[in-house]
C-alpha cells in the first residue's frame, strides 16, 4: 500500500491524502450528476530557463497528443468515449489537466490524464503541428493589446533589464538607460527575464522555432515530479480517488537528489520587482484587420503588491472590488460594476474614456496591483488621463475616502463573485488544486474566506495601499505568511503612445516615493530616454 497520511482541511470540507512517493490527492464533496477530476502541477512558465523558454505553453497545446502507451488516434477515441470534456491550461505557476465526466467514467478518465502527465511522447511531427498553432496565436496577438500588454507589463515589472529580444534590435538610445525606455514595437518590449517576468508563451518566432522534443522532455523530467503533483476531485468519495491515484501515479519514483538540486537552483532565481517606465511608439504598427476595432491609446500603472499567501490578500481583493471599473459601452447593471468608484467617477464623468479597470495579478511570492485605461489618441486625452488615474490610486490611501456603504457593497460583491464562481465544478476543482499546491497541502474554505472578507475595514484598505507593518488581526494559522517586498516599490508604467513627463506626474501624487530625495539624485542628472523618464520610489503606492 502506497498510501500515506490523510487529513481534513478547508474547514473540514476538503480531504487530502499524501501517497508515499509525495503525490497529493485532494477531494471535496459536491452533489450532482457529474464529477470533476484533475491533475495539477506546481510548475509553470516562471520555472522556465533560457534553455526551456516557451516549453510550458507548447506542452499545454500538446496535452492530448500521443503518449508512450496511447497513440494520438487511440487517445482521442478514449477521450470521446468519456464525453470529450477534457482540457489543459497553464499559467506562470501551475499546469492543470482536468475533466468533467459521469461518475462511471472516472476510472477511464484518470487513466487518460495519468498517461498524458506521466508519459507524453512529444513526437516531432505533432510538435510541428502545435508550433503552427502557437505561431498563429502569436500573429493574432500583435494587435490584441488587451492580451499582449499585460504580458509586457510583467516583463517591465519583473524584468532583469529593459532591452530587446533578438528579433528586435535596440535603438541608439536604448542601452543608456536601465529604468526608462522608448521602443517602437509592442511585441518585443523587453528581454526575457525569468521567473514571473517570463511570458506565458514564446515571445518571438526565434524562441518558438528553437524548441525541440528534447526541450520539452528536459522540462518534463525536471518538474513533473511526484512531490509537485496534486490529483484533485470534486463530487466523488475520497477513498475512490485515492485508489485510482495510487494506480496511475503511485509508481512514479520519488524525486532524486539530482533533480531536486536542479529545481532548487532554478527556484533560487527569486522574482525581483524592478519597475520602470516604457512608452511604445506605435506609429506605423500593424492594426487589427477588424474594421470595428477602434484605435486606442492604452496605459497601465502598476506597483508591487502582497502575494497571495499574505494575510492582506483579502484587503487587496476588497480594494479591487471597491474600485472596479469597466467599459463605456456597457450600461452597467447587476454584476457589471455600475456602482464601483472607477465607473461612477471616471467612466461616467469623462465621456472620452473607453475603458478603465483595476489590475490585480496574484502570485505566491508577490503580485502586481494597479490601474489601466484605454482612451482615444490625442494630446488632450493623453495629458489628462495620467492625473486622473494617479488621483484615484492616491485616494485609496485615505481611510476617510471609503464610505461604509461603498465598503459594504464591495465586500458583498466580492463574496458574491466568489460564491457564484465556486458553483462551477471546474472552478472549484481548480481552486482545490491551486490552494493545495501553493499552501503546503492545505486549503482555506469558502466560509473562512468570506469571514476574512467581512473582517476587512476601511483602515485595512488604506493600510494595504500604503503597506505599513501588518496588523490584520488574524492569528497565524500556518497557511498565510507575511509578504516581503522584492523591489524598491517604484511604479511600473506601460503606455502605447506619448505621455509627457510621466515620472513627474507620479512623484507629484506621492506614489512610489521620490527617487531623487531618497537616493540624492539631482534633477539635472536625469536624462530623458525618448518620451520616457526614470522615476522610481520606495513605498508601494502611498505617500511616504
Amino acid at each position: 500500500m502506497l498510501r500515506g497520511v490523510t487529513r481534513l482541511t478547508g474547514g473540514g470540507t476538503t480531504q487530502t491524502t499524501v501517497l508515499r512517493n509525495g503525490v497529493t490527492v485532494a477531494t471535496t464533496l459536491s452533489q450532482g450528476h457529474f464529477v470533476s477530476v484533475g491533475v495539477g502541477l506546481n510548475a509553470g512558465s516562471a520555472m522556465e530557463t533560457d534553455a526551456t523558454r516557451g516549453a510550458v505553453h507548447l506542452m499545454d497545446r500538446m496535452a492530448f497528443k500521443s503518449t508512450q502507451s496511447m497513440p494520438a488516434n487511440v487517445l482521442m477515441r478514449a477521450v470521446e468515449s468519456v464525453g470529450g470534456n477534457l482540457m489543459a491550461h497553464s499559467s506562470r505557476e501551475s499546469i492543470m489537466y482536468q475533466a468533467s465526466v459521469f461518475p462511471k467514467h472516472l476510472n477511464e478518465t484518470l487513466a487518460i490524464l495519468g498517461s498524458v502527465v506521466r508519459e507524453p511522447a512529444f513526437f516531432p511531427e505533432e510538435m510541428d503541428e502545435a508550433k503552427g498553432q502557437v505561431a498563429w496565436e502569436m500573429e493574432a496577438m500583435q494587435w490584441n493589446y488587451p492580451t499582449i500588454l499585460p504580458e509586457r507589463l510583467h516583463q517591465v515589472a519583473f524584468g532583469n533589464k529593459l532591452g530587446h529580444t533578438p528579433d528586435s534590435p535596440p535603438s541608439a538610445t536604448d542601452t543608456k538607460f536601465k529604468r526608462s525606455i522608448t521602443v517602437n514595437e509592442i511585441p518585443n518590449l523587453c528581454t526575457s527575464s525569468g521567473a514571473i517576468g517570463t511570458p506565458l508563451m514564446p515571445d518571438n518566432q526565434r524562441t518558438l522555432q528553437s524548441i525541440t522534443p528534447r526541450t520539452l522532455k528536459d522540462f518534463h523530467q525536471t518538474w513533473f515530479t511526484p512531490d509537485r503533483i496534486v490529483v484533485s476531485g470534486v463530487g466523488m468519495p475520497h477513498e475512490e480517488l485515492v485508489d485510482l491515484a495510487e494506480k496511475e501515479f503511485g509508481a512514479i519514483p520519488q524525486i532524486s537528489a539530482e533533480t531536486k538540486s536542479t529545481q532548487n537552483a532554478i527556484l533560487q532565481r527569486a522574482s525581483k520587482y524592478t519597475g520602470g517606465i516604457v512608452l511604445a511608439d506605435t506609429i506605423g504598427q500593424n492594426v487589427s484587420p477588424n474594421p470595428d476595432d477602434q484605435l486606442l491609446t492604452h496605459v497601465y500603472i502598476a506597483f508591487e503588491a502582497p502575494g497571495m499567501l499574505d494575510p492582506d490578500v483579502y484587503a487587496l481583493a476588497t480594494l479591487a472590488s471597491l474600485m472596479g471599473g469597466g467599459g463605456s459601452f456597457s450600461a452597467g447593471g447587476p454584476g457589471k460594476g455600475m456602482y464601483t468608484r472607477l465607473y461612477t467617477e471616471v467612466l461616467n464623468r469623462y465621456h472620452w474614456v473607453e475603458n478603465c479597470n483595476m489590475l490585480s495579478y496574484s502570485y505566491q511570492p508577490t503580485s502586481l496591483f494597479g490601474i489601466s485605461a484605454s482612451i482615444p489618441p490625442s494630446p488632450d486625452t493623453h495629458a489628462h488621463i495620467i492625473p486622473i488615474l494617479l488621483s484615484h490610486l492616491h485616494q485609496t490611501t485615505n481611510p476617510s475616502s471609503v464610505t461604509v456603504t461603498a465598503l459594504s457593497r464591495a465586500k458583498n460583491q466580492l463574496k458574491s463573485n466568489l460564491l457564484m464562481s465556486l458553483e462551477s465544478r471546474a472552478v472549484e476543482l481548480e481552486d482545490v488544486s491551486r490552494q493545495i499546491l501553493a499552501q503546503n497541502g492545505t486549503r482555506v474554505g469558502v466560509s473562512e474566506m468570506c469571514a476574512r472578507v467581512d473582517a476587512v475595514t476601511s483602515q485595512d484598505i488604506a493600510r494595504v495601499a500604503q503597506r505599513s507593518p501588518l496588523t490584520f488581526g488574524e492569528k497565524d494559522d500556518g497557511v498565510l505568511e507575511h509578504w516581503k517586498r522584492s523591489g524598491d516599490g517604484g511604479p511600473t508604467v506601460l503606455g502605447t503612445d506619448a505621455f509627457h513627463k510621466v515620472d513627474e506626474r507620479v512623484r507629484e501624487w506621492g506614489l512610489g516615493g521620490d527617487l531623487f530625495l531618497r537616493e540624492g539624485v539631482s534633477r539635472e542628472k536625469i536624462v530623458s530616454a525618448g518620451r520616457g523618464r526614470v522615476g522610481l520610489g520606495s513605498t508601494w503606492f502611498g505617500r511616504k
